[in-house]
């Protein structure tokens, strides 16, 4: 778990960065998304370090607390984040589907 973690983490951050940066060229508030990706990584390499300083420790319990306190976080607003993209995709989806309505009731 521990290379994984590290990879991805290493990964989303890099992305987020550059995600940040487009982001900032079209509106300030563009970069919100390559800011939480950002977040994400950081919490990511955090259980990477954790589970690294578990594994080299006696099993210290403190250790492994961190790391699943880590995960949490991350799992916590990943999913907030997957909430966010169904509610506005459904949003869309029945704008579109209104918006098609109107238009074929004023032909």
């Amino acid at each position: 778990m521990s290379k994984w973690a590290g990879f991805v983490g290493l990964m989303t951050i890099i992305f987020g960065a550059l995600s940040a940066l487009a982001g900032v060229f079209a509106f300030i508030i563009g970069a919100i998304p390559g800011i939480i990706t950002i977040v994400l990584g950081i919490k990511l390499r955090n259980a990477k370090k954790y589970a690294d300083e578990f594994l080299a420790s006696e099993q210290d319990e403190a250790k492994l607390n961190m790391l699943f306190a880590s995960l949490n976080s991350y799992f916590k607003i990943q999913g907030i984040l997957i909430i966010i993209v169904l509610a506005l995709s459904l949003l869309g989806m029945l704008t579109g589907m209104f918006a098609g309505l109107a238009l074929l009731n004023s032909l």
